[in-house]
């Protein structure tokens, strides 16, 4: 190949096939470390990905809140000297900075969506009228709707606070007395057949739902 023609496609350091596939394997890697930082707040079941702009939809939901898209970006740079060495490395603290950026981008896009769900539908618990947090983990435990899967299954929610409080509630509540341990039973009890039956009503609006199918060709 001449020397005008290698000019001509940018210069004697570009390799367009080997680039592509790079830049494929990076983003793949990414999306990797970037669902199983997701994973760590919401189940991968309930979480998906749109290849294109746009906004969510909910039709049967007309009250659930839309907050639209929203941007999140990094900026990596790669140093010449490291390109001198040929540290491979780069490429991995390349792709965990990005993480870490992403994961706090991510996080706080998070608990401001579920602060501004709460708010709007004022599902909301004040400690401080409720008396104590023993009383308003419980307030918390009856605004809260466990959720069942199609098996039956019940999750128990999760609980996220700073490490202050968090420490405080569970020492709290550890230290609570049996009467109150009964109390957060009960409703636990309560709210694990109530999601079991809810399930349940979902599925016995689908006709034949689970049953198997037999198809003649």
């Amino acid at each position: 190949m001449s020397d005008s023609a290698l000019t001509s496609k940018g210069g004697y350091f570009i390799e367009e096939a080997g680039a592509a596939a790079f830049n494929t394997a990076f983003t793949h890697m990414l999306a990797k470390l970037q669902k199983e930082v997701v994973s760590k707040y919401m189940s991968p079941e309930n979480t998906h990905r749109f290849r294109h702009g746009g906004d969510w939809s909910h039709p049967g939901v007309p009250e659930a809140i839309d907050g639209g898209m929203q941007t999140h970006s990094a900026v990596v740079e790669t140093r010449f000297q490291d390109l001198i060495d040929n540290d491979l490395d780069a490429i991995d603290r390349s792709a965990r900075h990005l993480i870490e950026e992403m994961h706090q981008q991510f996080v706080q896009m998070l608990y401001l969506t579920v602060t501004a769900a709460c708010d709007q539908t004022g599902n909301t618990v004040d400690a401080q009228a409720e008396g104590s947090l023993p009383e308003a983990f419980i307030a918390m435990m009856e605004k809260i709707e466990f959720v069942a899967d199609k098996n039956g299954n019940v999750t128990l929610p999760q609980i996220h606070a700073n490490p202050e409080t968090a420490t405080r509630m569970m020492v709290e509540l550890e230290t609570a007395p049996s009467e109150y341990k009964e109390r957060v039973e009960a409703i636990k009890a309560r709210k694990t057949i109530e999601a079991i039956e809810r399930e349940a009503e979902r599925k016995a609006k689908f006709t034949r739902y689970g049953d198997s199918c037999h198809c003649r060709m």
